[in-house]
């Protein structure tokens, strides 16, 4: 919810302390892709800087293939400003079932749709951080790529708006945006893969059989039948698309 003194008051979490931390480091190196922590309210409700701009709309998500570029040099440089991070000793990380494993950066890990903030036209910020969690850096491009290259079926990427006929030049310009080295490029396909898979593993986990809200009612409405579908279409045209990250 946001505030009328333009701050998002949302439920905190066990997560929340861990992922605070992340954000006050943020502003200490002045990275301005992430809002600012500003603590718990009366009600227990974490409070966060609202940030100014616009997440996509089904139908007209910024389509421009310069936005997976941007997209990549906005996790880059997320990544990046974590130099000198050192997590609470006590620190809890809200992890998803499914979710790739690692100590490299601090992954926000839902790079997506509406998480991303656009301000004229480019991706400047990322929101919703209670999925942040350790791991490689590629999961991050990898779950971006996904959705924004896009590498899913036709038919979920047109909802948005997004091309279909240029996926792998897309692809290719999310790699460059982010400066993937050569054993990068060649990790990335089975990395997405593994990033998909995972999510299908939390939509089992935390709405199939722990039946937690929200979660419960997306896997009861078929989320989890979706999802294989979109991983069954990605292991069918994946290699297709190893070309263009050579």
């Amino acid at each position: 919810m946001i505030g009328a003194d333009r701050t998002v008051r949302r439920p905190a979490g066990f997560w929340s302390p861990a992922v605070h931390a992340l954000l006050r480091h943020f502003e200490h190196v002045g990275f301005e892709g992430a809002p600012r922590a500003l603590g718990v309210d009366g009600e227990g409700r974490e409070t966060l800087s609202y940030v100014d701009g616009h997440t996509p709309t089904e139908g007209a998500a910024p389509a421009g293939d310069d936005i997976p570029e941007k997209l990549g040099e906005l996790l880059r440089c997320m990544h990046d400003a974590q130099k000198g991070f050192l997590p609470p000793a006590d620190a809890q990380w809200q992890i998803a079932p499914g979710t790739v494993s690692g100590d490299e950066v601090v992954c926000h890990n839902d790079p997506l749709g509406t998480n991303v903030i656009f301000r004229h036209g480019r991706p400047c910020a990322l929101i919703d951080w209670e999925l942040a969690a350790p791991g490689p850096r590629l999961a991050d491009v990898a779950a971006a790529a996904v959705w924004w290259s896009p590498l899913r079926r036709d038919v979920g990427a047109e909802r948005w708006g997004l091309p279909t006929e240029r996926r792998g030049k897309r692809l290719r310009r999310l790699a460059d945006g982010y400066g993937l080295t050569a054993t990068g490029r060649a990790s990335l396909p089975e990395m997405i893969l593994r990033v998909t898979h995972g999510w299908y593993e939390s939509y089992r986990v935390w709405g199939g059989v722990e039946r937690r809200p929200v979660w419960a009612e997306r896997w009861d409405e078929g989320r989890g039948e979706l999802i294989q579908a979109e991983n069954r279409w990605l292991e069918e045209n994946l290699s297709d698309m190893q070309g263009f990250l050579r």
